[in-house]
C-alpha cells in the first residue's frame, strides 16, 4: 500500500557561504526550502514533527533578507529568507488548532 505525502506549502530561504580560492575570498548563495506537512516541516537538514514545533515567528532584518524562527523542544532554529513568510506561518498555526 502507497502513502501519499502531500507537501502543504513550500517556502524559500537562503545560505551563504565562503570560499577563499586563488587568494580571493568568494560568498556562495544557495536557496533551499522549508516544506510544511501535515505533521512535520522539512528542511534539507533537520526534520521538525508539528508537537515537537510550539511557534513559528519572523523578524525582518533589512531591506533584502529577514528571518524565520522555529521555536522547538531542541531550541530556536533560523532560517534567513528575502520573502516575508506569513502565508507558510499561517497555514502552520491553522494545523496546530
Amino acid at each position: 500500500m502507497e502513502v501519499h505525502v502531500r507537501i502543504i506549502a513550500s517556502h524559500p530561504f537562503f545560505t551563504v557561504s565562503r570560499k577563499i580560492d586563488w587568494n580571493q575570498q568568494q560568498y556562495i548563495e544557495q536557496e533551499l526550502f522549508l516544506h510544511l506537512f501535515e505533521d512535520h516541516i522539512l528542511s534539507p537538514s533537520e526534520k521538525f514533527l508539528l508537537d515537537e514545533v510550539w511557534d513559528m515567528s519572523y523578524r525582518n532584518s533589512s531591506c533584502e533578507f529577514g528571518f524565520l524562527y522555529l521555536h522547538t523542544n531542541r531550541g530556536v532554529f533560523s532560517f534567513q529568507v528575502k520573502s516575508e513568510p506569513s502565508h507558510f506561518i499561517n497555514l502552520y498555526r491553522d494545523l496546530k488548532k
